[in-house]
């Protein structure tokens, strides 16, 4: 060897604690804790949405009743007079129905039904008629109910 050459030791490439100075390690460490504050300051920024504001709802006001014709008003009292009839004879089948009246009695009672073609079924079990007479007190009810509604003025 000569007296101009360094020698050179083998190393891992890790710094050794002798050549970091202390100054150094306290800037790194100041740096990485700068780094992580800006990194959180966003995340305890966040404010909640604002709430949209509730407006209310604008109805549309109801167009102006037309005035009926004489002949509109005519039609709809013979149309209501209609209606008021159905009804008071829907009620007056209702209550002879009311006052049809079974025992516990297997046959104190009968029923008899005609059809179009003159065929007649009859039957005295009063099982079977106290059923058809709760039906048609039940059906009686809803029609009486649904030709309610359609008087109106």
């Amino acid at each position: 060897m000569s007296k101009n050459s360094t020698i050179v030791k083998p190393t891992n490439g890790k710094a050794k604690n002798a050549d970091v100075s202390d100054a150094t390690v306290v800037a790194a460490e100041q740096i990485i804790a700068e780094v992580v504050a800006e990194s959180v300051k966003p995340m305890l920024n966040i404010l909640p949405e604002p709430v949209a504001e509730v407006i209310p709802e604008i109805k549309p006001e109801p167009a102006p009743r037309k005035e009926m014709t004489m002949m509109e008003k005519i039609l709809k009292v013979e149309n209501l007079q209609l209606v008021v009839e159905k009804r008071a004879k829907l009620v007056q089948t209702r209550s002879e129905l009311d006052r049809f009246q079974t025992s516990s009695n297997d046959f104190n009672c009968s029923m008899r039904l005609n059809d179009s073609d003159g065929n007649v079924f009859t039957t005295s079990f009063t099982p079977g008629v106290k059923k058809v007479v709760e039906f048609l007190r039940e059906a009686f009810d809803q029609s009486i109910e649904d030709v309610e509604k359609k008087i109106t003025f």
